[in-house]
């Protein structure tokens, strides 16, 4: 009785602050309102809805499509790929670059409703933003903190977005320790072809660079927040009328043509650095490895495969880092509903043991378990874990597995804090009020 009424006493603080916060989200911006429009229409499109067809028939020749869970779940993942090939087909003008959030759950922004977009499993606890560049013209983004500023922040140069063939290929980044923030917080830099002596708080494009990408990595969701971003092109706008929505649904339908084979191949022969997902048995991970662009992560990933009575036990180190992270998808790199479930957790979020280590359950069913990553019921899927914030010199011989083990549910370590029912509610209900700073307005 004491723990339960401790835990919803601090539920209810948490449901309080995110309440005091949530008219400040900054991606409640005017340019979002209008790129989400234009997404809706080219979105309606005839050709992009033409693109369902292929992207359905694409994803059936997966063995997942064979499955009773796979079949469900399809038109699931299909209309996640097909809006994510329109939001990343809009705002493709370096002439004309808008700040654009992308890559996120379904929500509600400005009384219209935002089907989810997303591409090979984008890290939940991220804001993702976007803006076109070239090798020709100049930039200037300057960062205002609005609250907690986030666990990481970072941007990098690509010359293409993921599922496009070279995204990986990351040409500049630079994380937050890089960057000379003013005594409020808040920062400025410059992008653009010329080098500048010394190079501080600046990034030099090339004839491969198209995009910067922004992540905002938000650990605790009940008080972190994006920073509030302008962006200004120093050389004014060019003569050329924008793209009609006919011109970019016609783009869009193209690049989910990309993207669709691009996330079975993550599946089975690896992207972006990463052994596929799919290789190897089930119910194991890979040794971690450096992210896309070497210094601001680590990352591994498999697949679950669990009966109901089952449960696959992870044990991790941070190893000096400041962010952990461990999320769920389904067999087709599909998110699951990780605002109202457990389908994701990080160190904000779980609870360590003694240690300094963090032990989490994934189980199709709830086990009982504080740390509880909840498969929605799904009996197969994909696992990405993330360790983010390395610190200056890494321990070359630090494990950030511990351990991986199938076990029964029933056999589960009896010392593992537990969650009543009543608990598990309150905790989903703070997780989701938590979440929704982020779409505020």
């Amino acid at each position: 009785m004491i723990r339960s009424l401790l835990f919803a006493l601090t539920t209810g603080a948490i449901l309080i602050s995110c309440s005091e916060a949530i008219a400040q989200s900054p991606l409640d911006t005017a340019e979002q309102r209008e790129l989400d429009e234009q997404s809706l229409r080219v979105l309606s499109s005839s050709q992009v809805q033409a693109e369902v067809d292929f992207v359905t028939r694409t994803f059936s020749t997966d063995a997942y499509a064979q499955t009773e869970e796979g079949k469900r779940i399809l038109k699931h993942a299909v209309d996640e790929v097909v809006y994510a090939g329109v939001v990343d087909s809009i705002n493709r003008d370096p002439a004309r670059p808008r700040l654009q959030w992308l890559w996120a759950p379904a929500h509600t922004a400005s009384g219209i409703a935002i089907p989810a977009s997303k591409v090979l499993m984008p890290n939940v606890d991220n804001v993702f933003r976007i803006f076109p560049v070239d090798n020709r013209h100049h930039y200037r983004l300057t960062a205002h903190p609005t609250g907690p500023v986030p666990t990481q922040f970072s941007l990098q140069l690509l010359p293409a977005l993921p599922g496009e063939e070279s995204w990986s290929k990351v040409i500049q980044e630079v994380v937050d320790t890089d960057i000379h923030a003013e005594a409020d917080g808040s920062f400025t830099l410059t992008i653009g072809p010329e080098p500048v002596a010394g190079g501080l708080n600046r990034i030099e494009t090339n004839e491969n660079a198209h995009f910067i990408l922004i992540r905002d990595t938000i650990q605790d969701w009940s008080r972190e927040t994006p920073y509030r971003l302008e962006l200004t092109t120093l050389d004014g706008l060019a003569s050329n009328s924008p793209n009609d929505d006919a011109t970019l649904a016609r783009q869009a339908a193209q690049r989910i043509q990309q993207i669709a084979p691009r996330i079975l191949q993550s599946k089975g022969g690896g992207i972006a650095g990463l052994p596929g997902f799919y290789q190897g048995p089930p119910n194991q991970l890979a040794a971690p490895r450096v992210r896309e662009g070497g210094r601001w992560g680590l990352a591994t990933s498999g697949h679950f495969r669990l009966a109901d009575d089952e449960a696959l036990v992870l044990t991790l180190d941070p190893i000096g880092t400041k962010y952990v992270a461990v999320q769920l998808a389904s067999g087709w790199l599909s998110s699951l509903d990780y605002v109202h479930r457990t389908a994701s957790l990080n160190l904000a979020q779980a609870k360590t043991n003694p240690d300094g280590t963090l032990t989490l359950v994934v189980a199709p069913k709830d086990p009982g378990v504080a740390n509880w990553l909840d498969t929605t019921g799904l009996h197969e899927g994909t696992i990405f874990v993330r360790w983010q914030k390395l610190p200056e010199s890494l321990d070359a011989h630090a494990l950030g597995i511990r351990s991986v083990a199938l076990v029964k549910v029933k056999d589960l370590d009896p010392v593992l804090p537990r969650l009543s029912p009543e608990e598990r509610e309150a905790q989903q209900e703070a997780r989701a009020t938590a979440y929704s700073r982020r779409s505020a307005n």
